[in-house]
């Protein structure tokens, strides 16, 4: 019984709802699901410590070496980013695989993140730096093992995973995107006023100003996603529990699926906001990043550099990534940036209260709800000893049909 409650709980830690666990085993297997983190940790300032004693300065004349050199940094870049995360999601699913190999790979990691990374910068560093990154290092740590026992890791790996199932819906944002972005380009992209204005934005007052959307976003959503969780669990019938129940293969739940589960605690409904917020967030995010590619593609298209030298005068620079100048004006990233903060609090709105939006956007994340608060309560039920429900004959046939259609769902 103890294996299959385990089972659940790592289901609902995977589905971004670790409070939905029950408060004692909340720290159940902690190391093993706090040492992917690490191991993402130690490679990321690992190659933190590289790109920091790294010393680049290139002067070419050449277009085509210079373009070639831009695309090589840009590769770079991006495994910089990608392999930490990717080392971190290797190591969570062989721990899983191998739970007693948890302890002696998070020794191994510890030391090599608490006293390696702090030993290679005291070689090339004074002693007092080195003790400073040691300390940093091991505040990290204790922070990473009580976010971790309260489920923050949980949340935002379920995030990270969020993401990634953005990136294949790119062509139905992009789709989508499509009207907006023609409002955007028509009525303010050409608009010499508007760039007379980005362009004199310091990069501190552009990340101001994306904050300043993204605090909106907020203002707008977190009232929404509390409207929708308002009696999300009471307004469920048996047969849809049982059929939300069965399409998260636990079946050791099949039989305590009918029920609802007790109110949910302020943690509870914390958890579950969050959930729903975090995804709206994630997706506009996605959406942002669309929009500012596409304007900034768009831009070095259709803008010649005497429009914008008329436009923006002196003020006009190119952007440079380790001394090699890339052909994009800051000017244009700046505008771009803006317009994507702009479109992306319209995306927001329109997935929330369209009803095209909402069937493509919206409805997952509250399929994604019910099957969490299903699965709780049939877990709290089954925790607690009840009794497992005898359906009759009528509502057996009725379970059996929903779960094809379930399966149809998520084949989807």
């Amino acid at each position: 019984m103890a294996a299959q409650e385990r089972d659940v709980e790592r289901w609902l830690r995977a589905v971004g709802l670790p409070l939905f666990v029950r408060t004692e085993a909340l720290g159940d297997r902690l190391v093993s699901r706090v040492v992917p983190f690490m191991v993402f940790a130690l490679v990321a300032g690992l190659f933190v410590q590289l790109g920091v004693d790294a010393d680049i300065d290139v002067e070419l004349d050449s277009t085509m070496i210079v373009a070639l050199l831009v695309g090589g940094v840009l590769v770079v870049g991006v495994g910089f980013v990608a392999v930490p995360i990717v080392l971190g999601i290797l190591s969570a699913r062989v721990l899983r695989a191998h739970p007693r190999a948890a302890l002696p790979t998070g020794i191994v990691v510890l030391v090599c993140y608490l006293v390696v990374l702090p030993g290679v910068t005291a070689l090339t560093s004074p002693l007092g730096e080195a003790a400073w990154h040691a300390g940093v290092h091991l505040l990290i740590v204790a922070i990473a093992v009580l976010l971790t026992w309260l489920g923050v890791g949980s949340l935002l790996a379920w995030a990270a995973h969020a993401a990634l199932q953005q990136l294949t819906a790119i062509g139905a944002l992009v789709t989508r995107a499509l009207p907006i972005l023609m409002l955007v380009v028509v009525f303010a992209f050409f608009s010499k006023p508007l760039w007379d204005v980005t362009s004199t934005m310091s990069p501190t007052r552009l990340v101001a100003v994306a904050i300043f959307f993204l605090v909106l976003g907020l203002l707008f959503v977190i009232p929404v996603s509390r409207v929708e969780m308002k009696e999300l669990d009471e307004s469920m019938q048996p047969a849809e529990r049982i059929r939300l129940v069965q399409s998260s293969a636990l079946a050791e739940l099949d039989g305590y699926a009918s029920t609802p589960g007790p109110p949910l605690a302020r943690r509870e409904r914390a958890n579950l906001q969050a959930v729903l917020v975090l995804a709206l967030v994630l997706q506009t995010l996605v959406f942002a990043a669309i929009v500012c590619v596409f304007l900034i593609v768009l831009g070095s298209f259709a803008f010649s550099p005497e429009v914008l030298r008329a436009w923006v005068g002196d003020r006009l620079t190119m952007v440079e990534l380790f001394g090699v100048e890339v052909p994009f004006t800051w000017a244009l990233v700046k505008t771009s940036i803006f317009l994507s903060c702009v479109s992306s609090l319209n995306f927001l709105v329109s997935v929330t209260t369209n009803a095209a939006y909402r069937t493509a956007f919206f409805h997952p994340l509250i399929h994604d709800a019910r099957a969490g608060l299903a699965v709780r309560a049939a877990y709290l039920r089954r925790h607690e000893g009840a009794a497992p429900d005898v359906p009759a004959e009528g509502t057996a046939n009725e379970q059996r049909r929903p779960s094809s259609t379930a399966s149809t769902r998520r084949a989807r």
